[in-house]
């Protein structure tokens, strides 16, 4: 007898998912939240909650434990709109937009303190965050369209020191569209300061895309540790 065929379906290949990174919509001020006008202020009272506010003005953070939410900074500052000096800890930085105005400040200065940045939308400065401090994590944010300058060395995340480093799952635009310019570097790690290497950065998940170098990854003795994973690359 002649053998007979099973007839066999073909197993359909799952979908590759796809990984929604930050941007406009998801970062900065959540829609409905009503804001109220404010100036600069520097903020000495540990525990403080800055929440629904307009500043025109900086921030500057020299207490513990403050929290930055659903604010919005807009600055034409050659410093930084927000500011966290050196022996500050615990800093939340959450749902914040920083508008620079087109000046040359850096959004957000980890300048010896530390806390954490989530859900920040940053742009018109010419750089994004500057970490020169250990036990930082920036997630979820969004830096883009920054702010050209005769000379500019613009990067959306600038590591100069520190140890306990995530940059975690950020859309990291240092190209600018607008201007078809690749800018320096969606991270960029140099100059540092001090002797110490950096150790324990942690770079993963993230969207990056742009730059001469997308990624400076530092120059020799200058990286002690790190893990790049799961990023993607325009």
């Amino acid at each position: 007898a002649r053998p007979t065929a099973t007839p066999t379906t073909a197993t359909p290949t799952a979908a590759r998912p796809t990984t929604s990174f930050p941007n406009a919509s998801t970062t900065g001020v959540p829609a409905g939240v009503t804001l109220t006008p404010a100036g600069s202020m520097t903020v000495t009272r540990d525990n403080t909650v800055i929440e629904g506010m307009d500043v025109r003005g900086t921030i500057r953070i020299e207490a513990n434990n403050v929290t930055v939410r659903n604010t919005r900074i807009r600055v034409a500052t050659d410093n930084y709109p927000i500011m966290v000096p050196s022996g500050v800890t615990g800093v939340l930085i959450d749902h914040v937009e920083i508008d620079n105005l087109n000046s040359t400040g850096i959004g957000i200065y980890f300048q010896g303190g530390s806390g954490t940045v989530r859900y920040a939308n940053i742009h018109s400065a010419e750089d994004g965050i500057r970490i020169e401090s250990n036990n930082v994590t920036v997630e979820n944010s969004y830096i883009h369209n920054l702010f050209r300058h005769p000379g500019g060395h613009h990067d959306t995340i600038q590591i100069r020191r520190g140890d306990n480093v995530t940059i975690r799952n950020n859309n990291l635009q240092i190209y600018n569209a607008a201007t078809n310019d690749p800018m320096n570097a969606a991270i960029q790690i140099g100059s540092l300061i001090g002797t110490n290497q950096i150790s324990n950065l942690r770079v993963t998940g993230n969207l990056m895309n742009g730059g001469n170098f997308t990624v400076n990854g530092g120059g020799r003795g200058e990286v002690d540790s790190a893990v790049y994973s799961g990023n993607v690359f325009g």
